[in-house]
């Protein structure tokens, strides 16, 4: 779909999933666990009232570039060595979580 949308931006595409009444967007990297852009999610929350979720690539190293979001979808981050495949990993949570709540206050 790259090929028919890459002259509109992520902004009206934004925009014109809230004019067909969705209850929110999702951002997302290219793939799996790639990093979304930071530039993006804030060119898409002036652009739409819906809520706006990041949903790949979100880390402890780079979360306080995605606190504008209104949510984030995290798996891989939470799983052992950063693999999607692997099991959950506890200690990474509890470090981001450490992290989220830094970044909170």
């Amino acid at each position: 779909s790259h090929a028919v949308t890459s002259d509109i931006s992520v902004a009206e595409t934004a925009r014109a999933a809230e004019f067909f009444l969705s209850d929110g967007v999702i951002l997302t990297g290219i793939a799996t666990g790639m990093q979304a852009n930071p530039k993006e999610l804030m060119e898409i929350k002036q652009a739409v009232r819906i809520p706006v979720f990041i949903g790949s690539g979100v880390s402890v190293e780079n979360v306080e570039e995605y606190m504008a979001a209104d949510a984030m979808i995290i798996g891989s981050h939470f799983k052992k060595a950063g693999y999607w495949a692997n099991e959950v990993d506890f200690e990474r949570i509890k470090k981001f979580m450490t992290k989220i709540n830094q970044l909170r206050k």
